[in-house]
């Protein structure tokens, strides 16, 4: 589970002995042994679908959306193995179009990342000769008005929105919220213009994490971008889910939908992990430091969302969230945009106020989350941390592990219930169990139940 040569950053010592402990954790899932293989079986076998070679006919224009410059050895995989499929269909190279999607919250891939992507290394003899084009969401000249849905303007690359047949590749972070990510967003977001990227991160999108829609419907953010997906003409997907190391845990293909509810279901059962109580006085969120993740207090805020903003949370309302973090400074981008707007306001209340209505770099949406959690649940930052963050009284500062468990007692007693969650940028506590438990026989509160 951990690190070779590192022990739990949270250990029965670093707690009170009178404190009722579980601990809470995943097994990491094992990535997959053959990947090119298993790509080619699903693309041979896909989803609702017919597989892709059956979908195009020799004189078919094809373009595929890949949700980033495809370096990495999944997405790479995933490509090659549909080029293949199409030049099995005989599919003239010079019909294919790559067009490269802009991230979620990022600029266009400069020159010298997509000159890389006509390498024939990278792609063989056939996909050499592909076009390759990266999409710009400020070019209105290369977009198609798909029309208007839930007051969101769908505006989309012509080349896509043109296609005989439209095919999405994505990879999906399995501690990612699947839900704003898979094929469907990778059209509707990645290839979409500028005005139709503002209106999906304003803060109306990200509300749904806040107080969750009804269970049989879905976030505003799904049924936006499946409808600009449905639109622009989808019909096939491949997506895998991948650990944060970047390795595939699985992969899917077929039709657009489906592959993206399979993938979302399988990220559910990888990150859930069942705990015997449906409430907690605290839970403690232990990190699970990577290369990608540094220790920060930005970056436990991830863990701190995860767990407070659940459909079904097991923090006890009022109850305490202690994120231990190892070092105070974290200098990318997002992470200065998340600083400035908590530290820009007085209270998580005025950090709501000022951030409502607009639309949300990654930062600032990671800051209003955090800002609803404050709200709900005290939160206690057990190491180094920036001074001007820990003004307001629900924002509690700490040295120590230790010293943050006694701040909760404050407020949960001397013997609180709690929850250690071990890896806690990917593992979300569950409580499966019955809501009410039935008091033993001859107790008072069971006679009282047989008079009523």
């Amino acid at each position: 589970m951990y690190e070779e040569g590192r022990r739990p950053f949270i250990s029965s010592y670093s707690l009170p002995a009178n404190w009722q402990i579980e601990q809470s954790d995943v097994a990491p899932a094992a990535p997959l042994g053959g990947l090119e293989e298993e790509i080619s079986a699903r693309l041979s076998d896909p989803v609702s679908s017919l597989p892709l070679a059956e979908l195009c006919g020799a004189n078919t224009n094809v373009v595929i959306v890949c949700d980033r410059v495809p370096e990495d050895e999944v997405r790479l995989a995933i490509l090659r193995g549909a080029l293949s499929h199409l030049q099995q269909a005989s599919i003239d190279p010079e019909r294919v179009t790559l067009l490269i999607g802009t991230p979620r919250d990022e600029t266009a891939a400069d020159e010298q990342e997509l000159a890389s992507m006509a390498r024939p290394i990278s792609l063989g003899s056939y996909g050499s000769r592909i076009e390759i084009v990266q999409h710009d969401p400020e070019d209105v000249r290369e977009l198609d008005d798909l029309g208007n849905f839930e007051g969101v303007p769908l505006t989309i690359n012509y080349r896509a929105a043109e296609a005989d047949v439209l095919v999405a590749l994505c990879a999906i972070q399995v501690d990612n919220d699947p839900c704003c990510t898979g094929a469907c967003a990778t059209v509707a977001l990645g290839v979409a213009g500028a005005s139709t990227r503002r209106e999906l991160r304003t803060t109306r999108f990200y509300d749904d994490r806040i107080e969750p829609s009804l269970i049989y419907e879905r976030p505003l953010f799904q049924r936006v971008t499946r409808e600009g997906a449905r639109r622009a003409g989808l019909i096939f997907a491949v997506g895998a889910l991948v650990d944060s190391a970047g390795r595939a845990l699985d992969i899917r293909a077929g039709a657009p939908v489906g592959v993206d509810d399979a993938l979302a279901d399988l990220a559910a059962t990888l990150r859930e992990s069942t705990v015997s109580a449906p409430s907690y006085d605290v839970v403690l969120a232990e990190p699970n430091w990577s290369r990608r993740t540094g220790g920060s207090l930005f970056d436990a805020s991830l863990a701190a969302i995860h767990i407070s903003l659940a459909r079904s949370p097991v923090l006890a309302r009022g109850g305490s969230l202690i994120l231990p973090v190892s070092r105070r400074e974290d200098d990318s981008a997002s992470a200065r945009t998340f600083y400035d707007a908590l530290a820009n306001a007085s209270s998580p209340e005025a950090v709501i106020r000022q951030l409502r209505g607009r639309s949300l770099l990654a930062g600032e949406a990671r800051a209003y989350l955090l800002a609803h959690a404050m709200q709900r649940y005290h939160l206690i930052v057990a190491g180094p941390q920036r001074d001007v963050l820990m003004r307001d009284r629900r924002f509690l500062s700490s040295p120590s592990v230790r010293q943050a468990a006694e701040l909760a007692e404050n407020f949960a007693g001397k013997h609180p219930r709690a929850l250690i969650v071990r890896h806690a940028l990917s593992t979300v506590p569950v409580f499966r169990g019955p809501l009410f438990v039935l008091d033993p026989p001859g107790s008072p509160e069971a006679e009282l139940s047989h008079w009523n």
